[in-house]
Parts: C-alpha cells; structure tokens; sequence
C-alpha cells in the first residue's frame, strides 16, 4: 500500500471515529471538558457530504452574522450546538476535492477516448478527368483519317505516267491519292499520279514517261518531288520538260540517269514497261540530298468536309468529259452504294474516285518540227496554269468554282467566293481546255 493510500485511510478512520485533525479546541484556544462523544454508526463518504450540505443550510437560516464559517466547523453536534472543529471542515474540503478531481479526471479520459472512437466523416475529393478527343491525322491529298503520322510534313510524290493504249491497264491504276489528266500531245492524254506518303508507294507504278512542261508545273503546285522517265526538249519556242526542270529547280528522280528505283518489265514492250519500285525511291532521294520536309509555303492545302455530303442540290448520276476536240470524251458513273465515280472504259480496268474536279484552262499547241531528225512535226500542248473556271462532281451532285494560281499556291473557291470544300477521298482532276472545245456534260 502506498503513503498516500494509508494517509487516505488514516483520514476515514478518524471520519469514523468522530476525530479531527486537531482535535477538541474551542475557538479561545482552551481546553474544555465535555463528557465523551457517544460513538456514531458508521457512514459513508457520500452520507457525511449529505449531512455537511443540511448543516450549512441550516446554519445560514439560524446564523446570518458575518465569520461564522471561521469559528465553526459544518459538524452539528448531537447536543444541539456546533462543534468547533476546523480540522474536520478541512478534511471533508479534501475529501470533495479529490472526488471532485477524479471526476475530472475520468471525464478528460472518457471524454478524450470517446472523441478519438468517434466515427470521422471522410469527404471524398471529386476529380474532374476532362477526355480530350482523339487527335485525326488526315491525308492532305485525300482529307481521310487514319494517315501515318510519320508522313505528317513531309512532300509528296509525282510521278507522270503514261496513258497510250498500249499502257494501260497502268501499274498500280487506282493507288494515287490524286490523278491529274490532260492531253499531251497528238490527241493523247497523260498522267501525274500524287502520293501523300512516300513510304506507302506501290511495288511497282507506271509505265513512267517522260517529263512534260504542264505536268512538272503541276508537281510545284504542291511541292511535290518529281518522277519521271526522260522528257522533251525545248526548240524554237517551245521549251521542253527538261528545261522547266532546270529553270525551276525541281527536285526530280529521272529514269534515264537513275537506275536502282527503275526496271522494265517483260510483259510489254519498251517504252511502255518502265516502272517506278516503290520501296527504293527513298534510298535514291536520300543519296540525292533532296529536302524531304514539306514547304508549307509551297504547297496547296485543300479543304475537306469531315463525312461525305452533297456539294449542291444539282444531281450528277453521270459526268462526260472532253477535254479537248482532239480527245476522246472520259464517261464516270456514280455508284450511290459506294458513293463514287466509277470509270469503266479509259483504263482498261474500273477506277473510281469519290472526287471528279474539272479545271477549265487555256492552252496552247506548240509545232516542233524535225521531231528527232525524222523530218516530221510533232504537235505538244501546254496549259496555262494561272486561274479558271471548272466543276466539281461529287456525292452524287455537282457544282460550279473558280480555280486560281497565287504565289505558287492552287486554290478553290466556289461561286460566291467561299473556300471550296471537297469530300474525303480520291480525287481525278481533268486538265480541260477552255479554248480548244474542252467540255462537260451531265445527266
């Protein structure tokens, strides 16, 4: 048992015993004799504060002097009187102390232990994810998503193709993101077929021909590097291909002096068996040193709408083209299934195109006589490639625009002056001459 244990008890028993801590003094300081107190029943802590509380009520009511709590204990003695026992006053103070600071003393444990047990309340913080949409990489030639993002920026390819009955079915006839057709000479037309990627090239396109003024000044329009297989010369007052080439710096693979990204085939005769292998073309551009990036400056964005649509309410089930009175006429169905021009008889094989552009231009026939010394004339056409009307077929409807050259840049606008819109996929556009009885007719 501890010291302050046995104080404790000491101080119940002497509370039990009817004793105070400084025993019986009256408030004179002498000693009186009085006969012995008869002793008490034993009480608890709780009966004593009870009987305390009576004794102070009952002694404001009988003792309104002011002191009396100085000379009188709360006791009230069996005789009738108060005792004088300032030592018990004292000990019954530290008895309600102590009961009174354990109360405490539980209530801060309690109170302490049952906040801490209290359920908490736990705000959840809300997280706003924004999605963003996916970002579409479009082919610029054909305005279709899906394009190799690593093509993104960089130029395209041309590559003039031939166009001789003995030509076709082409190589690769349908692979082009763009065709661009018009007479070269003699009443025969010629091709230069666009590609956005160069890394998606054909196994093998062609035949490939040789250069043409109207065709390489196409190619510049959307900076474009330059695949051919020889080319004219100029004479007189013609200037040749291979003159513009040079007067223009074009970026240009020849086949006549490069032969890793060529071969001739043995299924037809030279000189329609020249085509253009897809896979080394890079390698050749690269010895070459030629710029890969895209000239932004140089190079004509055409606009597309995001799904195909109408672009008038005038219906084209089917569009004929002349391109001059020395051609034969070029017919294209529209295939409302597959929403396409279809065209069955030119190639020798169907081709179709969701996009049928005819560009309207003058153009000029240039005689070059003594053609290679054989003593005859050979009669060349060049376009005028500075501005236009023309009519753009598509989704089964068509509609009228100008067409315009402008620092190198080729654009469309439809008749109230507003960018021309064109619907996502290939794309022929015909070279018609404007003076030489080039002409459209739908139905």
């Amino acid at each position: 048992m501890s010291s302050k244990d046995e104080e404790l008890e000491k101080i119940l028993n002497e509370i039990k015993n009817g004793k105070g801590e400084s025993g019986n003094e009256s408030p004179d300081n002498q000693k009186e004799t009085s006969a012995p107190e008869p002793e008490k029943p034993q009480s608890n802590v709780a009966e004593e504060i009870n009987s305390f509380s009576a004794a102070e009520s009952s002694e404001k009511e009988e003792m309104p002097f002011a002191g009396w709590k100085d000379n009188y204990s709360d006791d009230y003695a069996e005789n009738g009187g108060y005792v004088k026992n300032n030592g018990r006053k004292k000990i019954i103070i530290a008895i309600i102390a102590a009961v009174v600071l354990v109360a405490a003393l539980c209530g801060v444990y309690f109170g302490f232990f049952y906040e801490k047990e209290e359920p908490t309340t736990t705000t959840e913080s809300t997280t706003t994810t924004t999605t963003q949409a996916p970002v579409i990489i479009r082919n610029p030639l054909t305005g279709e998503p899906d394009y190799n993002e690593n093509a993104v920026g960089k130029r395209p390819i041309a590559v003039v193709v031939e166009n001789s009955s003995a030509a076709r079915p082409q190589y690769s006839i349908g692979t082009a993101d763009i065709i661009v057709e018009g007479e070269a000479e003699g009443g025969e037309t010629r091709m230069l077929w666009l590609y956005a990627d160069m890394t998606k090239l054909p196994e093998m396109t062609g035949p490939v021909r040789s250069a043409r003024p109207s065709y390489v000044q196409f190619s510049e329009l959307f900076d474009s590097l330059f695949v051919h297989y020889g080319g004219s010369h100029s004479k007189d007052t013609y200037v040749g291909g291979y003159e513009t080439i040079e007067n223009d710096d074009v970026d240009n693979i020849d086949g006549m002096t490069v032969s890793s990204c060529f071969k001739r085939t043995t299924d037809r005769k030279s000189p329609h068996n020249a085509v253009l292998l897809g896979d080394k073309l890079a390698e050749v551009i690269e010895n070459k040193g030629y710029r890969t990036q895209m000239d932004e400056n140089s190079f004509s964005t055409l606009k597309f709408n995001e799904d195909t649509a109408p672009v008038s309410s005038n219906a084209c089930n089917t569009i004929d083209v002349k391109i001059s009175a020395s051609t034969r006429s070029h017919t294209l169905a529209y295939n409302a299934d597959k929403k396409v021009y279809v065209n069955e008889n030119d190639y020798k094989t169907e081709v179709d195109f969701t996009n049928v552009i005819v560009m309207f231009a003058e153009s000029e026939y240039i005689q070059k006589q003594n053609y290679k010394g054989t003593g005859k004339t050979e009669t060349y056409l060049n376009y005028d490639l500075t501005s236009g009307t023309g009519q753009l077929a598509s989704c089964g409807t068509i509609t009228d625009f100008e067409w315009s050259v402008t620092d190198g840049k080729l654009s469309f606008k439809d008749m109230n002056g507003t960018e021309l819109k064109f619907n996502p996929g290939k794309s022929w556009i015909c070279l018609a001459s404007s003076n030489h009885s080039g002409k459209v007719t739908v139905e």
